[in-house]
């Protein structure tokens, strides 16, 4: 088990942050949480980890919109989004911890960078080619760094789903997504007893995370909320990209 308490206070934060997206606060601010826990943990031990609150998160918003999702659109997503887990367990297979950090900093960075550069330009319309490429983003981004919900917004966003279905139906793909991806964690020896000892640990606190995300949702504003975040996510993936530089691997 893990004993830095400097992890743990991160941890906290990242199944915090995890739960305020499954409410609704913000894109960005899920996607803070690999790239910090990664400061102190290899980052597919990170995943590893989050990935059981993240299921229990899911089932949670299952049951709070129960039928309230839209069965086409899931079945079209789903099976892309298992497409990006395998590249990104290919991907994995050929990779160090230190260009695994590398990848997740430049993946954070240009999510950051990308929404500074386009906030102001109107959303465009969906289409089945740009389903498929998101999609299948999503799972890689997912996979990699449990960011998938912001690739699948580029897709979903444009049809201006009423915000129930929209949060149902991410929810569904996530739990299909979320359990499929548990098997190349185990594969690469991360769903161990330590790893699960330390994802239960943290469990209680994702219904804490989600009730806060709703709270917060109704009182600050989005726009300053998602400037704050994605700022944060630049300079985190910046820090990982130094990192993933200089760190000696022993």
């Amino acid at each position: 088990m893990i004993l830095d308490p400097y992890f743990f206070v991160v941890a906290v934060l990242s199944v915090f942050f995890h739960g305020m997206g499954k409410a609704g606060f913000g894109l960005g601010l899920p996607i803070l949480a690999i790239p910090l826990m990664s400061l102190f943990i290899p980052p597919l031990q990170a995943l590893a980890i989050l990935v059981i609150p993240l299921i229990f998160m899911d089932l949670v918003t299952i049951k709070r919109f129960w039928k309230l999702w839209n069965i086409e659109l899931i079945k079209s997503m789903i099976p892309l989004t298992f497409l990006g887990v395998i590249i990104g367990t290919i991907t994995y297979s050929f990779l160090s911890d230190n260009s695994i950090r590398i990848i997740l900093g430049i993946i954070s960075c240009s999510f950051g960078i990308e929404y500074f550069i386009n906030k102001n330009r109107e959303e465009s319309s969906s289409t089945k080619i740009s389903g498929k490429i998101w999609s299948s983003l999503a799972g890689f981004t997912s996979f990699t760094i449990h960011a998938g919900g912001l690739p699948l917004s580029f897709y979903l966003l444009p049809m201006k789903l009423d915000r129930r279905i929209y949060v149902s139906t991410l929810a569904i793909v996530f739990l299909a997504l979320n359990l499929f991806k548990t098997i190349p964690y185990a594969y690469f020896g991360q769903i161990n007893f330590d790893n699960l000892l330390t994802s239960f640990l943290l469990l209680p606190l994702a219904p804490i995370g989600v009730y806060v995300g709703a709270y917060l949702t109704e009182r600050v504003s989005q726009e300053i909320f998602y400037s704050i975040t994605h700022f944060c996510l630049i300079l985190t993936g910046s820090k990982l990209i130094y990192d993933g530089f200089t760190i000696v691997s022993i």
